[in-house]
């Protein structure tokens, strides 16, 4: 059979057996034409959910494929064909997926350098890695059967978020980051700001928020209302008071409505905590006015009025200062 740009259902069959590599478990056999045959669909679909993927661009008579990537093609296009989702949904999706897992896999690799290199480290070897898939694919499993039952019966309060309501958004990060990572080796540094986003994770989903993102010596938070939200950047400070490699943290808040999009949020809202954080010394909380006003009359925390304030793009603001009473 051949394979043109719209061939559907033919039965391509594998043109060799290539090398099984250690971690994938299984020969490459398929060109991309074969392998989107295959799976009956057309080349461009596949390569439209092939990069979704975060697959390897390759040219198009390189044997690059195997079975289980047909069989991944053939399980999103039944997907898309039985209106579980559309084809624009799907790619959302999988683009979202992919970029989580290669970020794990980015610290995963991270981890085995670090137990290499290290004085006394062990080395790792890397094919043992495919040992473990079976476990890997379990964990993953049930992570994501944990986080879809709890949004869907109501165990994350994220899950039954009112979208027109106030958001609390919060940004985190170190004092004095550019400075220390002059002095600090690749290492140490690495260790800091795991140490850094571990304890913050903590911090926040112990206090019932959620972290959208970390971006190395900064994190993007946030929680369902003020009171969280300031219950938060105070346990924050507290947490790191007295930590023999960040000197002090920095901590900007704000609470309005935020635009939420795979997995990130942004807009007015998220734009002014950014900003606010620069204004904040270290060591200090500084939030909006919509902040200020819902913690008025809290018992738990103390507010400051500050100078006024020309944010870019916002306009003129009062911002407050922060405190635990």
């Amino acid at each position: 059979m051949s394979v043109t740009e719209s061939g559907h259902e033919g039965s391509a069959q594998p043109v060799g057996e290539g090398p099984v590599l250690s971690v994938l478990g299984e020969p490459r056999c398929y060109r991309a034409g074969e392998a989107a045959a295959a799976a009956g669909i057309s080349l461009t679909r596949a390569r439209r959910y092939w990069r979704a993927l975060g697959y390897p661009t390759v040219a198009d008579g390189v044997v690059e494929y195997t079975a289980t990537d047909i069989e991944i093609l053939r399980v999103m296009a039944r997907h898309v064909a039985d209106g579980v989702v559309d084809e624009p949904e799907s790619l959302r999706l999988i683009r979202v997926l992919s970029s989580c897992i290669a970020s794990l896999v980015q610290v995963q690799m991270e981890i085995v350098a670090d137990r290499t290199e290290r004085p006394g480290g062990v080395d790792v070897p890397l094919a043992g890695l495919a040992d473990r898939m079976p476990e890997i694919q379990q964990l993953f499993g049930q992570i994501w059967r944990r986080q879809l039952d709890g949004v869907m019966y109501g165990r994350d309060p994220a899950g039954a978020r009112d979208e027109r309501a106030a958001t609390g958004v919060g940004f985190v990060d170190i004092v004095g980051f550019t400075e220390l990572s002059r002095h600090r080796s690749d290492i140490e540094l690495s260790r800091i700001v795991a140490r850094f986003e571990y304890r913050t994770t903590a911090v926040v989903a112990e206090c019932g928020g959620a972290v959208v993102k970390t971006l190395g010596d900064e994190v993007l938070f946030t929680a369902e209302g003020a009171a969280p939200l300031a219950d938060i950047a105070t346990r924050l400070l507290a947490g790191f008071d007295g930590d023999p490699d960040i000197r002090g943290l920095r901590v900007g808040l704000a609470l309005g409505p935020v635009v939420r999009q795979l997995g990130d949020i942004f807009g007015t809202t998220v734009n002014l905590a950014s900003r606010l954080t620069r204004l904040a010394m270290p060591n200090t909380i500084v939030a909006d006015s919509a902040m200020a006003d819902s913690l008025t009359e809290h018992p738990n925390f103390g507010l400051v009025s500050l100078p006024a304030a020309d944010i870019r793009g916002i306009g003129r603001i009062v911002p407050v200062l922060l405190r635990r009473r």
